[in-house]
């Protein structure tokens, strides 16, 4: 499925560059009308250099300014601008999570926009591939880490979470090419992840990440990228709609392996809910 503009300038105008998102603000604030600036009109309504519009045009579309007008032109719908919240005063506690639930299913579709069947199947071919998997995630994008990785062991797949920083670091510098390491960061920018991916590469691990920024520099270091995305609707419930698109990509592949391991798959599922079964109290 081929990638949306709008949705991805959207998505990811926080981490732009300061010049970018001059000409991103351009284009999300009324998409029609950039399509018919000059290159030279550009220059001088969003105050950068021509080149730098060249340069944008490049990355994002894979062509120069007329083709980037020509992308923006065809993908034209439904863009309005973000409120900092779409929960109001008035409403009530299931007034919130109606809004709540829109926001969650819109994050998940323009997730699945993002991701192709190409790289999906890249993403589980890597993990089905691997000796032992390290995933690791701090902070909020460790809830996904440690959700990912109960999935795989629960799947009979070697697997661990570190979210400590040093031993992230520490842990990758042992890893070699039969590993893999699951970087899950939703700015694709954390230092102490980046330095361990960086470890890990030295050592030609493959990488697969779960991030919101496709051009981040955890992006530019993996091997296949996995973009998360939120709904858009307000800017406050960023961080509440990525966390779920990156559990969705998560459970997507749990899913998908599920059906693709081999066929002690099924016994080792049962013989672990009997391994939980036993730590129950039963009245």
């Amino acid at each position: 499925m081929a990638e949306k503009l709008l949705l991805e300038l959207k998505a990811n105008l926080e981490y732009l560059s300061v010049t970018e998102r001059k000409i991103a603000k351009l284009i999300l604030e009324d998409p029609k009308k950039f399509t018919k600036y000059s290159l030279t009109e550009l220059s001088e309504t969003a105050n950068v250099s021509q080149g730098s519009i060249i340069n944008f045009s490049n990355k994002f579309c894979g062509g120069g300014f007329p083709a980037l007008k020509l992308k923006i032109a065809s993908e034209l719908s439904e863009h309005e601008p973000r409120p900092f919240s779409v929960v109001e005063n008035s409403d009530g506690v299931r007034d919130v999570f109606t809004k709540v639930e829109s926001g969650i299913s819109g994050a998940l579709k323009n997730t699945l926009a993002l991701n192709d069947e190409k790289t999906l199947a890249l993403a589980a071919e890597l993990i089905l591939k691997a000796k032992k998997l390290e995933i690791y995630g701090i902070f909020r994008s460790g809830a996904v880490a440690t959700d990912f990785y109960y999935q795989l062991l629960t799947l009979g797949i070697p697997a661990s979470y570190v979210s400590d920083v040093l031993t992230c670091a520490a842990s990758a510098s042992i890893l070699d090419k039969d590993h893999l390491v699951i970087a899950v960061s939703s700015s694709g920018q954390t230092k102490d992840i980046l330095d361990a991916v960086r470890l890990a590469k030295s050592n030609q691990v493959p990488v697969l990440c779960l991030t919101g920024n496709k051009n981040s520099a955890l992006a530019k270091l993996s091997d296949v990228v996995l973009v998360s995305a939120p709904c858009g609707n307000s800017v406050s419930s960023k961080e509440m709609e990525m966390r779920f698109s990156q559990l969705a990509l998560a459970d997507t592949l749990c899913a998908y392996l599920r059906n693709k391991i081999d066929t002690d798959g099924e016994k080792r599922y049962f013989k672990l809910a009997k391994i939980l079964d036993s730590h129950s109290v039963n009245d």
